[in-house]
């Protein structure tokens, strides 16, 4: 019986241009608020999705025979009409779901990899959430589904906390979903998901890893106290985990600086109820101190190959090295 021939993974840098989607949209929407445009939060939900779609494709698909999936849920998510994000989240599912059923042609046994069941629902959650739109409560969902599953891999890297997948993330999943259902519940999402990847191997060693956790911690319980569920979400937990996992995986050499672009979010949260227009320029800068941290992605050749400059470099120094 002849083998099936095992593929090749070929990767490309499908994060970058969703990156650079987000920054625009992240501008007109912060834009909008001084020209008092009513479309603020559309915008900037628009940009947190961006990236979202850029890393999971990224880190979980990223190979090139998915190109002309990618390439259209990027030109749909860049039609600020949520009905093409409607058609830009079922390309996303059509692409994970091509991708599972892809594993064993790259040599993979889907049986023995580990299940992270909140990124994996994700898409599919995307697709129900802009049917509903304009709730942008419920927008926020699929991407806590994502961020908080994806991290679990960086917190148990740098943490040495516990790697839960499959059932064992049902606490995460269910406080997720009953936030939805119940706000109150919130402000703990961070107190669950502590609780649930907490072990006594947990270490406090990696500044920007501890800093992303507590900000997980305590920002959603500050909005106990000063209401602002929505911005403790894309202040304290949306900005500060897509920061620290999206350095962690593309610049991971410049990981340890990511803590001030964190800080700096946390800081705009709180001052927005004081002084609103310091937090938003503080926010700002730490947007633009991470894209800063992670330029070496941003050349065509990195774009190509999926990996940042100094990666490159270092495996041709590697190879011409004798």
């Amino acid at each position: 019986m002849k083998k099936s021939e095992i593929k090749e993974i070929e990767p490309w840098g499908v994060n970058i241009p969703f990156i650079f989607l987000a920054i625009a949209y992240w501008a007109l929407g912060s834009l909008s608020l001084p020209l008092n445009w009513s479309y603020h939060p559309y915008f900037m939900m628009l940009g947190a999705y961006a990236l979202y779609f850029g890393m999971i494709q990224r880190l979980f698909f990223p190979a090139k025979n998915y190109l002309a999936l990618h390439i259209a849920s990027l030109i749909f998510l860049a039609i600020p009409i949520y009905y093409f994000q409607i058609i830009a989240s079922t390309a996303l599912a059509i692409t994970e779901v091509k991708a599972l059923l892809d594993l064993r042609s790259y040599g993979y046994n889907a049986k023995k990899l580990p299940i992270n069941a909140l990124v994996l629902s994700s898409p599919f959650a995307s697709i129900i959430t802009w049917l509903l739109y304009p709730n942008y409560w419920l927008l926020i969902t699929p991407l806590l589904l994502y961020i908080l599953g994806v991290n679990v891999g960086v917190f148990s890297v740098n943490l040495r906390t516990r790697p839960v997948f499959g059932l064992y993330q049902l606490p995460i999943f269910l406080i997720i979903i009953s936030s939805y259902f119940f706000p109150i519940l919130f402000p703990f999402i961070g107190v669950v998901y502590f609780l649930t990847i907490y072990r006594k191997t947990f270490t406090f060693k990696n500044t920007s890893a501890i800093s992303s956790l507590l900000s997980l911690i305590v920002i959603p319980l500050l909005s106990l106290y000063f209401g602002d569920f929505v911005h403790a979400f894309t202040l304290g937990i949306m900005s500060t985990l897509f920061f620290s996992c999206i350095t962690y995986s593309t610049s991971r050499y410049n990981y340890d600086k990511i803590v001030i672009s964190i800080i700096l979010s946390d800081l705009a949260y709180i001052l927005r109820f004081f002084y609103f227009k310091i937090s938003g320029i503080l926010w700002v800068i730490a947007v633009l101190y991470f894209l800063y941290l992670i330029r070496d992605n941003f050349y065509l050749t990195s774009i190509k190959l999926g990996l940042s400059m100094r990666f490159i470099r270092m495996q041709k120094e590697s190879h011409e090295s004798p």
